[in-house]
């Protein structure tokens, strides 16, 4: 039995539950343990596999954040072995969290995809689909949505953006060579990228950032996220830049020095992403605004926003005090269980 048919079996057939959390991930499998710990009939559903966001990177990336801000069980082997200082592989991480809901049986269901939420706080009716289509109905006194905000790219509203050899992220990149490649975009995932692929194809970067702000996010691309021997080739970089259109497969660039073009074969635009808007819009009116002390949606009593949905990135997880005593996740954590015993007039030990 895999990994994944081992958490889903540890669900029973129950429909009602005190607490339903949306959204597998760290953060949600960090809601989901807390409140296991409490006592509460819990449920964490996901619409694909455990930490689906986390496996839309590339292969054999390296986090740029350590892992003691990341990593929910400080007795993970993976501690042990590197030490809590260490930058995991993207595919450590992923391990690590699905090792985590193995350990503690956390009841999960993989493949089952929020649809919408009827009724009112005690009284909630979940309407879920499975990946073949087929309807559930879960009734939950309150739910949590972990949903993260990766679900769909931002866009610049320029020409040509939304045309199929434009992609917003970057995976399954091994095969790629001999290509005319556009980059859109000054972060991390960006520079990634382009120490894949340069080696094999021919680059154009267009960020915003001046260059000073380039270099030193490329300094330390290179020597401090674990990648000491990378090097930009075929690569041309234009600062102080934006791309104005990508239609037919030609990118118009203005920069400082006035209008260029560049024909490419693939571009990839990564500017970032946010929530699902449909869902934000059917669960929540689009209203994400929520109370900072408890994490209750300011729209709808009963329903509480966790991780990137309120703000708060990945890395500040939290579950691990000791490795890391200043990780704001930690008193985010402690505050989602807060208003959770006040709810429902339970307590238990705090986390250490």
């Amino acid at each position: 039995m895999n990994r994944m048919s081992a958490i889903q079996s540890t669900v029973d057939d129950r429909t009602d539950y005190d607490v339903i959390v949306v959204g597998c991930g760290g953060w949600g499998l960090a809601v989901l343990k807390v409140l296991s710990d409490m006592g509460l009939r819990v449920l964490g559903i996901e619409r694909h596999e455990i930490c689906h966001n986390l496996r839309r990177y590339m292969k054999n990336m390296v986090m740029h954040s350590v892992l003691s801000y990341m990593i929910l069980d400080p007795e993970d082997a993976i501690v042990a072995r590197k030490g809590d200082e260490y930058h995991p592989l993207i595919e450590e991480l992923i391990q690590s969290y699905s090792d985590f809901a193995q350990k503690f049986n956390l009841p999960i269901k993989t493949h089952q995809e929020l649809v919408d939420i009827e009724g009112a706080k005690d009284n909630f009716v979940l309407a879920v689909r499975d990946t073949e289509g087929r309807a559930l109905r879960l009734k939950a006194r309150r739910v949590v949505l972990a949903t993260g905000s990766y679900d769909e790219p931002n866009l610049a509203g320029i020409p040509g953006e939304s045309n199929g050899s434009v992609l917003h992220y970057f995976h399954e990149w091994e095969h790629i060579k001999d290509k005319r490649i556009l980059f859109i975009g000054g972060g991390f995932s960006s520079a990634d990228g382009i120490i894949a692929l340069c080696p094999r194809n021919q680059i154009l970067w267009v960020v915003r950032k001046s260059n000073d702000a380039v270099e030193k996010m490329l300094t330390d691309q290179k020597t401090v996220w674990g990648q000491p021997d990378a090097k930009l080739v075929n690569t041309e970089i234009l600062t102080d830049s934006q791309v104005t259109s990508l239609e037919n497969n030609t990118a118009v660039v203005q920069t400082p020095s006035g209008r260029q073009t560049w024909d490419f074969d693939l571009c990839y635009m990564l500017i970032g992403h946010k929530p699902n808007r449909g869902l934000c819009t059917r669960l929540l009116n689009g209203n994400l605004d929520f109370d900072e002390e408890t994490f209750e949606s300011c729209e709808r009593p009963g329903v509480y926003l966790v991780g990137a949905l309120a703000k708060k990135h990945l890395e500040h997880i939290g579950l691990t005090h000791n490795l890391c005593p200043d990780n704001d996740g930690v008193r985010y954590i402690e505050r989602i269980r807060s208003a959770m015993q006040q709810e429902f007039n339970c307590s238990v030990p705090k986390f250490h």
